[in-house]
C-alpha cells in the first residue's frame, strides 16, 4: 500500500503555473534566497541547513548531538523531492512535503568510538511564510546502521531555517 501511494504522490502533486525556472515556483513560496540555515531539535540537535536545487527538490544537512545522549555527535546529509499535495487556502502559505534519502554517520565521543554509519530514508513538511525568509519544519527519519554494528533507529527533528 505504501508503495503504491510512493508511486502516485507526484500524481497529485500541485504544478506549477509558468516555467520550471529558479525564478519560478519557489520565490513565490518564499522569501530569501535558496539557502537556509538555522537550528534544529531532535537526532541531532544543532546547525542545520536547506538548499533548493530546483523548484521540486532540495538538499539538507544537520550537525550536532542526539537530543537526551551525553557525548553523541551526529552528522546528516539529505537529498529531498518536494510535493506539494495541496493547498492551504492562502496565498501566503505554502506546505511542501518532503520524501528523500540520505547518510548518517554518528560517534560516541565520550568513548571515542562506536561508530555507527548508515543509510537513513527521510519524510516531513515544511511551512513556509511568503513574506518572510523563513520557514519551519519537522521530519522523521528512520536510519539503518551497518558500520561498527547493524542496528537501526527512528531519528526526527523539528526546527527553523532563515533563508539568505
Amino acid at each position: 500500500m505504501l508503495t503504491l501511494f510512493l508511486m502516485l504522490l507526484p500524481a497529485f502533486a500541485q504544478t506549477p503555473s509558468g516555467k520550471m525556472t529558479r525564478g519560478g515556483q519557489i520565490p513565490v513560496e518564499k522569501a530569501g534566497g535558496p539557502f537556509g540555515v538555522g537550528f534544529g531539535v531532535g537526532a541531532p540537535t544543532g546547525v542545520v541547513g536547506k538548499m533548493w536545487v530546483g523548484d521540486w527538490s532540495a538538499a539538507q544537512f544537520a550537525m550536532g548531538g542526539d537530543l537526551g545522549a551525553l557525548g553523541n555527535f551526529a552528522m546528516t546529509g539529505d537529498y529531498l523531492l518536494q510535493f506539494r499535495p495541496f493547498r492551504t487556502g492562502s496565498r501566503d502559505v505554502t506546505i511542501p512535503i518532503h520524501i528523500g534519502g540520505g547518510l548518517n554517520i554518528s560517534a560516541d565521543t565520550l568513548l571515542g568510538t562506536n561508530w555507527q554509519v548508515g543509510p537513513r530514508g527521510v519524510v516531513g513538511l515544511s511551512i513556509l511564510l511568503k513574506d518572510l525568509p523563513i520557514d519551519i519544519y519537522v521530519d522523521v527519519a528512520p536510519t539503518f546502521y551497518v558500520v561498527e554494528y547493524v542496528t537501526w533507529s527512528m531519528d526526527g527533528q523539528i526546527g527553523l531555517r532563515y533563508y539568505l
